[in-house]
């Protein structure tokens, strides 16, 4: 007489799994001699799988090919992620990026959300989150990484995808089309992706009034802008696969923009019985084009994973602005009428070089090792000139200026990562050099900085479905082309914006302990230390103090501690709901001499997805976020609700969408507090307000699906840079 037993394991790849004994409820008699081909009926079997699993550095979701979901929904489930049709991040911090095979997506706002949505669970094999970046990566990736994996396909065959995105209101009109389109046939693989913007109309109002010390003093001012703009990208390229140990892949992209921007502002500034209307008439127009070229080499050293890499990197980005401006004063029986104009003009160049190996030591261990060189190179160049009586030109001196900027940084980086039964390990070392020089005003700085990494995790149980994670990391925010460059651009007569050439790096120092429960659920204890952090600060002119203007300065110390909790659950079939909160405590010193002063914060997002018959879904979304503090200025709350309704049909292909976003019309205000007065704004542009939106995408393929092999980059953090995020 014995006892049979039944244990079952199954699992998707890079997915843990446990099974579950079923017995009968009394002993079942067995043949000693069972033949190879007997059989028996279970009557029961439990089979859990885990569809997260911590690595050392990283959440893994692993995507079995038949949950029909797109790439929004997905990343919806990842631990930590948070998403909104302006933009994705882990635990609330700006600068996450988004890489598909290594492919950074540069894409932004609504165009990024509609390129993840035309991405399908079919075709994706796991999504990688990293909530700090690893020593391989940029020292100033401080947002952390997503990063999705595609499944491989050998046959021979195409896909891809069409995508029409339409946002209306009253003053506004916009229209994303997008396309793209893989190819696979032998050793060829190639791509295209083609997307554009545009927005003929786009409206809005821009109020401001100021409460001054003088109590004799007020000030009121609306401007009525319009803000059409053109945003055109072309991206394809190819990857040759020479045999199973080589490949080599070529890319090339362009990107274009063009506005003109046209606004009108009536002000008055009333100092005791005395009213001084203003009435200023501004055209602003810019226009970029920006070419990327991008090659790689990769050589697979054996069939574990060991690997050496060679990619490199060229951006171009040429930049031409012209503005104009006339301003009309009155001030009792005296009026003023001043005209003037402003040329200018950018160059960016960068160049990037990056060697690594990766050696797989065994099947739980590896190490890393590289180099990188970076060329970064800026020429700036502005004329202002004014309009005399005689309808002359006279070029303006104090506003005009020149900036030639180059920057130089070299890096070494090793990491190490090591999985064990109940934790695993990983640990990281970069070194920059960095040589910047400002040719303009003859001034060189030259610094060597240190970035550490770790990361470490235990497990309690076998499954690891309770976890403890703990990381540090020193990271580096560099200061934005645009914050650099010293071109005024005026937004009434008494207010205009300016960069300053003279910021200094950020330095962050980055800890944080996260608990994890039933693999997803997150709570996250941790802080990021600032110093020298990049922060616009509201400033009095110097010649005339009725005039503000807003510029980037570096603050000495700002740290922030922070408590975040993801709570994704399904508590029906057919209802998903995802929470994320983020409680921060803000303490701020501006300036070395001063005391610490504090703020607390919060960040919710709630998403809640009802699955209905026929292939619909509806969706509704929450954002929510107190008042933000920048030095002397700061954002007021805001709280948005938006609601979906999705439709998709042949299996997924197509995919439509009606939704109305912000329907409590909830804009932006901002305030400001300068030594004479404290002012308010409140901008009302369309494309903040209650947008009706219509999306539409259509994906196929023809023959076996192909797998979107793409050109891996290393330009993602300098790239960023160029583009002002």
């Amino acid at each position: 007489m014995r006892y049979l037993i039944f244990l079952i394991l199954a699992g998707f790849t890079g997915v843990t799994a446990w099974g579950q004994t079923s017995t009968t409820a009394r002993p079942m008699a067995v043949n000693d001699t069972l033949t190879e081909d007997s059989t028996y009926a279970l009557q029961e079997v439990v089979v859990r799988t885990s569809p997260v699993k911590r690595k050392a550095d990283r959440f893994i979701l692993s995507v079995p090919p038949a949950q029909n979901k797109d790439g929004v929904e997905l990343l919806q489930q990842a631990p930590g992620v948070w998403l909104s049709d302006e933009r994705i991040s882990i635990n609330g911090s700006s600068g996450t990026k988004v890489f598909v095979d290594n492919r950074e997506i540069k894409l932004t706002g609504e165009m990024l959300i509609g390129y993840l949505r035309s991405l399908k669970s079919d075709d994706i094999a796991r999504v990688e989150v990293l909530p700090m970046a690893g020593a391989d990566k940029d020292a100033d990736a401080q947002g952390g990484a997503i990063h999705i994996i595609m499944r491989r396909h050998t046959d021979k065959g195409f896909q891809g995808n069409l995508s029409m995105n339409a946002s209306f209101a009253s003053s506004l009109q916009s229209y994303q089309p997008s396309g793209s389109l893989n190819y696979h046939s032998g050793k060829w693989d190639t791509y295209g992706f083609a997307s554009g913007t545009l927005v003929p109309q786009n409206k809005g109002d821009l109020y401001v009034t100021r409460d001054y010390v003088a109590g004799d003093k007020g000030f009121s001012s609306l401007a009525r802008m319009k803000q059409p703009s053109r945003y055109g990208t072309i991206r394809m390229g190819t990857v040759y696969t020479m045999d199973s140990s080589n490949s080599l892949g070529v890319e090339l992209e362009y990107v274009r923009r063009g506005y003109i921007w046209p606004s009108q502002s009536y002000s008055t500034l009333s100092v005791g019985p005395l009213d001084m209307e203003s009435q200023g008439v501004y055209r602003q127009k810019e226009t970029y084009n920006m070419y990327t070229a991008t090659a790689n080499y990769i050589h697979k050293l054996d069939k574990d994973g060991s690997v050496l890499k060679l990619v490199t990197d060229y951006i171009s980005k040429d930049l031409h602005g012209r503005n104009q401006y006339q301003i009309f004063q009155e001030i009792g029986a005296l009026n003023k009428d001043t005209v003037y104009r402003s040329r200018s003009n950018a160059t960016y160049q960068i160049a990037t070089a990056d060697l690594s190996w990766k050696q797989q030591l065994h099947k739980k261990s590896f190490f890393q090792v590289g180099m990188k060189y970076t060329y970064t190179g800026m020429k700036d160049d502005a004329c202002y000139e004014g309009l005399e009586p005689d309808e002359s030109w006279k070029p303006n001196v104090a506003y005009g200026y020149e900036l030639d900027y180059h920057e130089n940084i070299g890096a070494l980086y090793g990491t190490y990562s090591l999985d064990m039964k109940r934790g695993s390990v990983h640990i990281g070392l970069r070194g920059e050099y960095t040589q910047t020089s400002n040719e303009t005003e003859r001034r060189t700085r030259k610094y060597w900085d240190w970035f550490p990494h770790i990361d470490g995790n235990f497990y309690f149980d076998e499954i690891h479905k309770w976890m403890l994670i703990g990381q540090y990391g020193r990271y580096i925010e560099r200061p934005t082309f645009s914050a650099l460059n010293p071109n005024r651009i005026q937004t009434s007569e008494y207010s205009y914006l300016i960069g300053n050439p003279m910021l200094r790096p950020t330095y962050i120092n980055k800890f944080s302990i996260t608990l994890v429960y039933n693999f997803r659920y997150t709570l996250t204890v941790g802080g990021n230390l600032h110093h020298d952090l990049i922060r616009q600060f509201g400033k009095e002119d110097a010649e005339n103090s009725d005039i503000s203007y807003v510029i980037n300065e570096n603050h000495n110390r700002e740290n922030h501690w922070f408590v975040a909790i993801t709570a994704p659950w399904q508590p029906l079939n057919w209802l998903n709901l995802n929470a994320s909160f983020i409680g921060v405590r803000q303490d701020i010193r501006m300036y070395r001499e001063d005391d610490y002063f504090g703020h607390f914060l919060y960040f919710a997002n709630a998403n809640a997805t009802v699955l209905l018959p026929s292939d619909y879904s509806l969706e509704a979304q929450y954002n929510g976020v107190s008042r933000l503090y920048s030095g002397n200025s700061g954002i007021d709350p805001r709280h948005t609700f938006n609601l979906h309704l999705r439709k998709k049909w042949k299996d997924g292909r197509c995919v439509a969408t009606l939704g109305v976003d912000n329907i409590f019309n909830r804009y932006n205000s901002y305030f400001s507090n300068v030594p004479s007065y404290s002012s308010q704004n409140r901008f009302e542009l369309a494309s903040s307000g209650r947008l009706m939106k219509l999306t539409f995408t259509w994906n196929f393929n023809h023959g076996k699906k192909s797998g979107a092999v793409t050109v891996e980059k290393k330009s993602a953090s300098e790239r960023s840079r160029i583009e002002g995020k």
